[in-house]
């Protein structure tokens, strides 16, 4: 009996001191000398859109943990104090952006205006992000980063070194993606020309397979809206905030007057075009559709050819 006693207070021994080293790691802390991106070495094309890392992978360190960027380096190893001191003006938000805003007024109130390092970091959870805004090569030079982060929690703290490398370029001054087409068209080629880099203009052109250019008139937008007496055209008169502010049709293309760039209004965002015939242009109905977005300010020229049997 005296020895099952031994054995029981020996168990009751055995969890209290369990049970006070639990506690210890609860004040103290745990952090973890195994934290990591998911993806350390990534590609970047800048200027296009917001681009992130994603959260960094704690491995149950003690929360909550505080992210902070230690040190940029070039790929040779020498400190990267011009891009580490390189800060733009971008925006947080606070409501969602739903391209239907018509005016700035609108839009800057779901908005604020910040200005932050264009490589930044969530410091509550090391998301590094790069703004679109970070368009300054000469500030931002094309080429590797490789990017030392601190971490801090009740438990100490830890740099972690070369925890991502980001191999930099740069994003076209504009963006396409193709969408669609119906009817007889069989594709679309679509091209962007900044022929001045100064300006406020598009100039958009439509032409059938054998070059010759279709009246704008002939082509109209779809309807995306199922309320009735309420219409949403994904077409050319339709390029948010109002614009465009001025939109005039020649019998072989469309100019339109743009307020400003990059357009859409909101960095990373893209437009739908959507177009359709009922058959005048080449004796079917057709239609194609696709986003874009232009980045810079200028005069563009915007073609689009048509593919068919």
């Amino acid at each position: 009996m005296k020895a099952f006693m031994n054995i029981k207070n020996k168990w009751w021994l055995l969890i209290a001191v369990f049970a006070a080293s639990c506690k210890k790691d609860s004040t103290d802390g745990f952090l973890s000398p195994a934290l990591k991106y998911t993806n350390p070495s990534i590609k970047v094309a800048v200027g296009a859109s917001l681009i992130q890392s994603g959260a960094m992978v704690t491995d149950e360190s003690t929360k909550p943990l505080t992210f902070s960027i230690d040190g940029i380096y070039y790929e040779d190893g020498k400190l990267a104090d011009k891009v580490m001191a390189y800060k733009v003006d971008t925006y947080f938000w606070q409501a969602e952006y739903t391209g239907k805003e018509k005016t700035v007024e609108e839009l800057n109130q779901k908005r604020t205006k910040v200005n932050r390092p264009a490589i930044d970091i969530n410091p509550e959870n090391g998301n590094i992000v790069i703004y679109p805004e970070a368009s300054d090569t000469t500030q931002l030079v094309k080429g590797k980063y490789i990017i030392d982060v601190r971490v801090k929690n009740s438990g100490g703290e830890i740099v972690v070194k070369k925890a991502l490398t980001i191999d930099v370029s740069y994003a076209l001054p504009y963006y396409y993606r193709f969408a669609g087409v119906d009817g007889n068209l069989t594709g679309i080629d679509v091209t962007f020309d900044r022929q001045q880099p100064t300006g406020n203009k598009i100039l958009v052109y439509v032409l059938k397979k054998d070059g010759s250019p279709v009246d704008p008139k002939l082509l109209l937008g779809y309807d995306y809206s199922s309320t009735p007496g309420v219409t949403d055209l994904k077409d050319w008169h339709s390029l948010g905030l109002n614009n465009p502010t001025k939109y005039t049709e020649f019998p072989d293309h469309l100019e339109l007057e743009i307020a400003g760039y990059p357009l859409p209004f909101v960095a990373g965002q893209v437009l739908r075009i959507d177009m359709y015939n009922n058959g005048e242009v080449n004796g079917q109905y057709f239609n194609y559709w696709f986003d874009m977005a232009i980045l810079k300010e200028g005069i563009w020229k915007v073609t689009i050819k048509l593919k068919y049997n």
